[in-house]
C-alpha cells in the first residue's frame, strides 16, 4: 500500500479563500442595508388607508413629537425653515401662485398635537408653498 504524496499544504489553507469570500459578502450586506436613508429624529407616521405611491420630489419637511422641525436632513428652527423654503422657492423660480407637483412633502409624527401640524402649513404658506403631501403608512404595514 502507497501512501497519498504530501502536498506541501496543511488542508486548512484551502478555507482560507472561502473565509475571505464570506467576509466580502458580511461587508456587503452590511453596507447595502445602509443604504436607506435616516430621518433626523424618528418621525412616527399616521396610518393610512389610501394606497397611492408617493413621489420622492421636493423638499421633506419633518414634524417631531415635541415640536423639532427638520429640512431634508437637518434640523431647524421654525424661522430658518421658512427662510431656507423662501430661498428654494426663489431659486426654483416659483411663483406662490403657480400651481403643478407640490414641492413639499411632510412627514409628521401621529404624536405631533394638530396645533404643531397647522402652525407647520401657516409658516410653509408664509413660505410660498400652495401645495404640500402629508405622509403616512399604509395601515397594515407597520
Amino acid at each position: 500500500m502507497q501512501l497519498p504524496e504530501y502536498s506541501g499544504k496543511p488542508p486548512e489553507e484551502n478555507l482560507i479563500p472561502l473565509i475571505n469570500i464570506v467576509f466580502l459578502l458580511l461587508i456587503f450586506f452590511m453596507v447595502a442595508g445602509a443604504l436607506t436613508a435616516q430621518d433626523v429624529f424618528e418621525v412616527e407616521a399616521p396610518d393610512s388607508h389610501h394606497e397611492a405611491g408617493v413621489d420622492d420630489e421636493g423638499w421633506l419637511v419633518l414634524l417631531g413629537r415635541d415640536g423639532r422641525l427638520a429640512l431634508d436632513d437637518e434640523e431647524l428652527d421654525a424661522d430658518t425653515l421658512k427662510l431656507r423654503l423662501q430661498a428654494g422657492m426663489e431659486a426654483r423660480g416659483e411663483s406662490p401662485g403657480k400651481k403643478g407637483e407640490p414641492l413639499v412633502r411632510i412627514k409628521a409624527d401621529q404624536a405631533a398635537s394638530t396645533d404643531e401640524l397647522m402652525d407647520l402649513m401657516e409658516l410653509l404658506r408664509a413660505a410660498g408653498v400652495d401645495e404640500v403631501r402629508l405622509l403616512t403608512v399604509l395601515a397594515g404595514d407597520r
